[in-house]
């Protein structure tokens, strides 16, 4: 079984390429008993919670559970535009842009990348000892102590930033996940809705003042963003895109699943709260949760590592040429207070 994320962990997830079906599954056994399950869900109809969601639900269904938490489908009642719709927010440029006419001989995001460096994507294990004290001197001097996954996605953009040697003028963003079901009430989205509520916080920098700012700067940064996706945002957000303005103007959504190069920018995923230790198909938890081998440059996952030490783990994919200078920042608490 591999447990470092190379490409060989592939070979446990299904192949979605060209599929037309919005889930699939893979299940591996082993001669010596144990299974793999790899999966994968279309992010249009399925965020992480509810991939999770429906994990659980799979696995109490094999036992003859009850559902927890129970499943809602409902999107319709759960997502009406108002009327008259109140967009009090700017989505063009932020979840949507205008449709790209892709011209005769122009190069892909992709072909403009050094062909001779090679995509490492390093698992780096934080431990809890490192975090809490991360999380303190973050939150030094703040009316209450910021977020676990506020702390290290300020830490992980400061370091993935210095290791990428970005000009000091060149603005980066941070694109932080943010989960509806805990901010709408309007009506309140139930924990177990099987459907994507997540739209994005985009914290942004130069590049320069991001490795000189102290950590506790850039966890203010990000707080500040993450809040103001709130209930009103969303709606906002709904209201639009429903409004027939994206039809009308031939908008898309602003996210490219074809990009492969996220530099300058980072994207967070955190799933340390997905319940993955819940996950019972009748045999026990399981051992070990990664996400699969994802080889897109900046694309940060973070899970609670499964070694019952509550540490927690940071899947970063990054050029090769850039790893030395980000091991040596990422694992250093004094680099919190300093300049990168």
């Amino acid at each position: 079984m591999p447990l470092e994320p190379t490409p060989d962990v592939l070979r446990l997830h299904p192949d979605g390429d060209g599929a037309e079906e919005l889930m699939l599954v893979q299940v591996t056994r082993f001669k010596c008993g144990s299974l793999a399950v790899g999966h994968t869900i279309h992010h249009a109809v399925a965020d992480g919670r509810a991939a999770c969601n429906f994990l659980l639900a799979w696995g109490q269904a094999t036992r003859g559970a009850a559902f927890d938490p129970v499943l809602a489908h409902d999107r319709a009642s759960l997502f009406l535009p108002r009327q008259p719709p109140r967009v009090a927010f700017e989505h063009r440029g932020v979840e949507f842009k205008p449709r790209e006419e892709k011209k005769p001989g122009r190069r892909s995001d992709v072909a403009v990348v050094d062909n001779d460096d090679e995509l490492v994507v390093q698992r780096v294990r934080f431990s809890r000892e490192f975090v809490a004290e991360l999380r303190s001197r973050a939150s030094a001097g703040a009316p209450r102590p910021y977020s676990t996954l506020q702390c290290v996605a300020a830490h992980l953009w400061r370091c993935i930033t210095k290791a990428r040697g970005l000009d000091a003028r060149e603005i980066t963003r941070l694109c932080v996940a943010v989960d509806g079901r805990m901010r709408m009430r309007h009506p309140p989205v139930p924990e177990g809705y099987t459907g994507n509520v997540v739209l994005w916080a985009r914290p942004a920098a130069a590049a320069g003042d991001l490795v000189s700012m102290p950590l506790r700067l850039a966890v203010e940064l990000i707080s500040r963003e993450v809040a103001r996706v709130d209930d009103s945002y969303f709606r906002s957000f709904i209201d639009f895109a429903s409004s027939g303005a994206v039809e009308e103007e031939r908008l898309v959504p602003s996210a490219d699943s074809s990009e492969t190069v996220l530099s300058p920018d980072v994207e967070v995923d955190s799933l340390l709260h997905a319940p993955f230790y819940d996950l019972d198909f009748g045999g026990g938890p399981p051992f070990f949760f990664m996400p699969s081998y994802l080889s897109v440059e900046g694309t940060v996952f973070i899970v609670r590592s499964f070694s019952g030490d509550r540490s927690m783990d940071a899947y970063v994919p990054l050029f090769r040429r850039a790893m030395d200078t980000f091991n040596k920042c990422c694992y250093s608490l004094a680099m919190a207070d300093a300049r990168l």
